[in-house]
C-alpha cells in the first residue's frame, strides 16, 4: 500500500484548511464552484456528474467495512439456524453492486480485498440461495415474528443497504421491518447491543486482526462484541502474537471460516475510496485508509 507519495512525505503547500460542510449537495456544489479543492468520500453515483464539471476523480479499494450486525443474544437469532437463513437470504454482491454503482464487489470477510493477506478463500460464505434460506426457517420452526433492521438516514448508504436487506430477507420468508432511527439513536443502540438486526459500518483498519478485534469479545462486558467466541478469540489472539505472514494468513483463513459457520454478522463489501479533486490540484492520490493525505501535493494557478 506505498507509494511515491508516502515515501517522499514532501510538503509543497504552506497551508491546509479543513471545512466541514455536512449537506454532500453542498460540499459538491463548493467543489464545483472552485471553493474546495478537494472533497473526500465522493458518492459513487456522483463519478460521472463530477467528471462532466471537469473534476478529477480518483478512486482505490478501501479498508473501510460495510456489514449487517446481527444480534446473537435476540431470543430468535440466537438460532443458528436463524442466521444461516439470513446469511442464504442476502445477496451481497448485488447490494454492493447497487449501492457503490459496480464499483465494488462483495466481500464476507474481516479481510479487505485491498489487504495483502486477502485471497479468493476469504469470499467463501453461504451462497444467495432463498429456497434454502426458507428451508432453513422450516427447520428453525420461524412463525413470521417481526425482525426490525434498524438504520438511519444521515448515512445514505447504511439506509439503503438496510432497504435492499429488507426487500431480500421478505422475499426469502421473514417478517422484516425497517426501524429508522436518527443516527445518535441507533449508535447507542449499537453501543448498549439493543438492537435485533443493524445497518453499520466499521472505519478502515489497516490490519485484519484490528478489524476482527472490533467485533470479537464477550457480550456479557462488552455490548458492541458482535461475536462472542472462545475459539474465535484463541484464534486472533495468535493472529496478534506472530509477525509470521504466512502464520497470520493461515489464522484469518481459520477466522473466516468459523465466521462462515458461526454467522455472527453479515459482511456485505469494501466501501471503495472515492475522492474528487480540482483539476487544479496536482500529485493528490486516494489511500485504501480513506483519509485524505496531501504529502507531494501542489495546487496551480
Amino acid at each position: 500500500m506505498r507509494d511515491e507519495n508516502e515515501a517522499s512525505r514532501e510538503a509543497y503547500v504552506d497551508e491546509v484548511r479543513f471545512m466541514v460542510i455536512p449537506d454532500t449537495a453542498a460540499a459538491e456544489t463548493a467543489l464545483f464552484a472552485g471553493e474546495l479543492d478537494v472533497l473526500p468520500d465522493l458518492e459513487s453515483s456522483r463519478v460521472e456528474e463530477a467528471k462532466s464539471r471537469g473534476m478529477t476523480v480518483l478512486s482505490t479499494q478501501d479498508l473501510s467495512w460495510t456489514a449487517i450486525l446481527l444480534q446473537t443474544k435476540d431470543p430468535l437469532l440466537s438460532h443458528a439456524k436463524m442466521r444461516e437463513a439470513l446469511a442464504h437470504a442476502t445477496d451481497i454482491n448485488q447490494i454492493a453492486a447497487a449501492r457503490t454503482n459496480g464499483v465494488a464487489t462483495g466481500d464476507p470477510s474481516a479481510v479487505a480485498q485491498a489487504s495483502s493477506f486477502f485471497d479468493d478463500e476469504f469470499l467463501k460464505w453461504p451462497e444467495y440461495d432463498p429456497v434454502k434460506a426458507k428451508a432453513l426457517l422450516d427447520e428453525a420452526g420461524y412463525k413470521g415474528d417481526p425482525i426490525k433492521i434498524q438504520t438511519n438516514t444521515r448515512y445514505q448508504g447504511m439506509y439503503e443497504n438496510a432497504v435492499l436487506l429488507q426487500a431480500m430477507l421478505t422475499a426469502a420468508g421473514f417478517n422484516a421491518q425497517l426501524e429508522v432511527l436518527d443516527w445518535a439513536a441507533q449508535l447507542g443502540n449499537y453501543l448498549a447491543g439493543k438492537f435485533q438486526i443493524q445497518s453499520f459500518g466499521y472505519s478502515a483498519r489497516l490490519d485484519p486482526s484490528l478489524m476482527y478485534g472490533v467485533i470479537l469479545g464477550d457480550k456479557a462486558t462488552d455490548p458492541t462484541a458482535q461475536w462472542d467466541s472462545k475459539e474465535a478469540l484463541d484464534l486472533y489472539t495468535k493472529s496478534m502474537a506472530t509477525t509470521d505472514p504466512a502464520q497470520r494468513k493461515a489464522l484469518f483463513k481459520q477466522l473466516h471460516a468459523l465466521m462462515a459457520k458461526h454467522v455472527p454478522i453479515l459482511g456485505l463489501y469494501y466501501e471503495p475510496s472515492v475522492d474528487a479533486v480540482s483539476p487544479k490540484v496536482k500529485g493528490y492520490s486516494v489511500w485504501p485508509a480513506a483519509n485524505p493525505r496531501v504529502w507531494g501535493v501542489w495546487k496551480s494557478e
